[in-house]
C-alpha cells in the first residue's frame, strides 16, 4: 500500500464526490470559507497525484451545493430562497476546467440516464414533472422508455458507524485497544476490503475528542496509524470512503488524502 496524494486547503472541506465512472480517478471537492462566506470547488486526480483546478465560480453562491459528478460534468443545486431548505435550480460546470456550462432554473437533478442525458424534475403545484436533459446543451424533453447503454454505477463504500450501544462496539473497541496499545475508542467508523480493515475512531483527550485512522490486515499487521484531527468538540461526520482500491480520507477538515490498497 502507498500514499497516493495529499492536498491541504485554506478553506474547510464541506463535501467530496467521486466521478460516477468506475474507471475514473477524479474527485470533486466542495470547499467553504466561513469567514468570507465563499464557496469554491476543485477536482483532484488521485492516480496522477495532482489537483487539476480550483475555482470559485461567479454563478455559485454560499447557498450552492455539490450534488453530482458524472462523466465530464459537475452539477450543483442552487437555493434561491435561503430560508427554505429546498433546491430551486440546477447548474452544470465542466469537470475539465471548472468553467460554467449552463443553468436550468426551476429544475433539480434526479439521476444519470446515460452518457449524454440526466433526469431532472420541475415542480408543478404539489407534483414533480420529470424530464430528460442533455448534459451538453441543457435542452429538456419528455422522458423516453429506453436510453443508450446504462452507466455502470460506481461502487462507493462508506463506513458503518458504531457507538457504545451498538452490538459489535465492544469487540471492535477491544481490537483497537490491543493494536494501538491502549486507545479507548468512544466512536468507531468501520470499513473493510480484504485483506484490509479500516477504522476511523475517536478517543477522549482532556475532555476533547481526537480522531485517528487505523488500517490493519486481517493477519493483524499494522499498515497505518495516523491522527486525523486535533482536539475538537464533539464527533465529526464520516471522514473516509472507498472507491475500488482507493481510500480517500480527510484530516482536520481541510486536507484531502488518498491511499491505494494494493
Amino acid at each position: 500500500m502507498q500514499k497516493v496524494f495529499s492536498q491541504r486547503f485554506l478553506q474547510n472541506i464541506w463535501r467530496i464526490l467521486p466521478n460516477a465512472d468506475p474507471d475514473s480517478d477524479l474527485w470533486v471537492v466542495e470547499l467553504r470559507d466561513t469567514t468570507l462566506k465563499k464557496v469554491s470547488f476543485c477536482v483532484i486526480d488521485t492516480a496522477q497525484m495532482t489537483q487539476l483546478w480550483h475555482h470559485s465560480p461567479d454563478e455559485a453562491d454560499w447557498w450552492s451545493s455539490l450534488t453530482a459528478f458524472s462523466q465530464n460534468s459537475i452539477f450543483l443545486h442552487n437555493y434561491r430562497y435561503p430560508d427554505i431548505p429546498e433546491p430551486t435550480d440546477l447548474l452544470a460546470f465542466s469537470a475539465t476546467d471548472g468553467h460554467f456550462r449552463w443553468a436550468l432554473p426551476g429544475h433539480l437533478m434526479v439521476r444519470q440516464l446515460d452518457s449524454r442525458h440526466i433526469e431532472v424534475a420541475t415542480k408543478s403545484g404539489e407534483q414533480f414533472i420529470h424530464k430528460e436533459c442533455n448534459v451538453e446543451t441543457a435542452a429538456t424533453a419528455s422522458l423516453k422508455e429506453n436510453y443508450g447503454p446504462q452507466m455502470e454505477k460506481v461502487i462507493l463504500q462508506e463506513p458503518v458507524r458504531y457507538r457504545k450501544d451498538s452490538v459489535y462496539f465492544q469487540k471492535l473497541a477491544s481490537f483497537i485497544r490491543e493494536i494501538t496499545n491502549g486507545h479507548e475508542a468512544v466512536t468507531i467508523d468501520y470499513l473493510e476490503k480484504r485483506p484490509y480493515i479500516m477504522f476511523s475512531y475517536y478517543i477522549y483527550d482532556r475532555d476533547k475528542s481526537v480522531q485517528y485512522l487505523l488500517i490493519v490486515t486481517d493477519q493483524r499487521q499494522l499498515v497505518l496509524h495516523e491522527q486525523l484531527s486535533e482536539e475538537r468538540e464533539g464527533m465529526g461526520r464520516s471522514t473516509m470512503m472507498l472507491k475500488a482500491s482507493t481510500l480517500v480520507y480527510l484530516k482536520n477538515n481541510n486536507e484531502f488524502s488518498s491511499l491505494t490498497l494494493s
